[in-house]
């Protein structure tokens, strides 16, 4: 029985790590190709080679430990039953859905701002931020215990909230796709998420690399706003790239 515990729980990580891994290859390459017609964010600083190929190197590392977070997670739920029962019907799975995304984004902005603090930035995060003018491939470009800090969501989600594996992966899979794009260091974002929708833009993130104590948040930008960590140029900075990514669109 324990070893075919254990194997259920090596089968789940594996598939997550394989799904996972050809999710990021997939976008990274299609946010990559759609650059050409978008606005970068920082035009006079390019990303050295050695540097993009760090951080896919390290990227696919992170994914393991990612994917075996979430597939502990799922283990301890459907073969273990720990955790809450999910919410019944659409309606259920929606708003479950919602709530964790809400969650998920509390998370990372509470953890994201610990770890910019002087007693963990050089120890745990600093890795992340050698690369100042993000790439695609930078989205999971961190050390063991930076992912540990913040992708440790996936593993108890199932403690906090009543929602179902289908849905939490569903949720995981937008975070993937939105992280690439959002370190893809080109506006890609559109009317969605110009001031004031809360959801964020590109250039979100990207600042977040050039002034490395703003702008902490992952989905939504309400967090950043209420405590005063937003970049004050923001709100004009995405407006002003996405135009910028329009008329670049139009020429090309």
């Amino acid at each position: 029985m324990f070893l075919r515990q254990v194997g259920a729980l090596l089968a789940i990580v594996g598939a997550l790590y394989a799904a996972l891994l050809v999710i990021y290859l997939i976008t990274c390459v299609v946010v990559t190709r759609l650059n050409r017609h978008a606005a970068k964010i920082q035009p006079s600083r390019q990303t050295p080679p050695a540097q993009i190929h760090r951080d896919r190197r390290q990227s696919m590392v992170s994914l393991g430990v990612i994917a075996a977070m979430l597939g502990l997670g799922h283990w301890t739920y459907t073969v273990l039953g720990w955790g809450l029962q999910p919410l019944p019907g659409i309606g259920g799975t929606v708003l479950s859905l919602i709530a964790s995304l809400l969650l998920f984004d509390t998370w990372f902005y509470w953890f994201h701002r610990l770890i910019h603090s002087r007693l963990f930035y050089r120890r745990v995060h600093r890795w992340h931020h050698l690369t100042m003018a993000p790439v695609a491939w930078s989205n999971n470009s961190d050390r063991l215990v930076d992912n540990l800090f913040l992708q440790s969501y996936w593993l108890v989600a199932h403690f906090l909230l009543p929602i179902a594996p289908a849905a939490l992966f569903a949720h995981k899979i937008y975070d993937q796709i939105t992280g690439v794009i959002g370190h893809s260091g080109y506006e890609h974002g559109g009317r969605w998420c110009l001031p004031p929708s809360p959801l964020v833009g590109v250039t979100h993130h990207d600042q977040h690399h050039q002034f490395f104590r703003c702008n902490y948040a992952t989905h939504f930008t309400w967090w950043d706003r209420m405590m005063g960590t937003l970049h004050p140029s923001y709100d004009r900075e995405v407006r002003a790239n996405i135009e910028a990514s329009r008329r670049q669109a139009a020429a090309s």
